[in-house]
């Protein structure tokens, strides 16, 4: 039986009520799962909502089966149509594959956005 364990511990910054950081989970389609970090450059409500918009796009690009580069591009594309090229964000991704998957060990991307 295989067990993963995964953690995330949430600090806040003293003064801000909200950061904008967003932190979610998916078993892939193949087999395996994918965790994708999005930090919305900024706090407040603004920056929060940017990234729970940034990680939904990516999380629904990932349940489709895309790969992970292709998900980060789309999700560039995205922030920069939305916002006009006007905000930056920053994208982790962290896909944990089982070997039902044909591979065995995890890879992790980073992208950052200067949109």
């Amino acid at each position: 039986m295989l067990e993963i364990e995964v953690a995330v511990a949430k600090v806040a910054h003293h003064g801000s009520g909200e950061s904008g950081d967003t932190l979610e989970m998916i078993e892939r389609p193949g087999g395996g799962f994918s965790f994708v970090l999005i930090d919305g450059e900024g706090t407040g409500r603004g920056a929060k909502t940017l990234s729970n918009l940034l990680a939904t796009r990516a999380i629904t690009l990932l349940k489709d089966g895309a790969r992970d580069g292709a998900v980060a591009r789309a999700v560039h594309d995205y922030l920069y149509t939305y916002r006009a090229g006007q905000v930056a964000a920053t994208l982790t991704s962290c896909r944990w594959i089982t070997r039902a998957a044909r591979s065995a060990c995890p890879a992790t991307t980073r992208r950052r956005f200067l949109s």
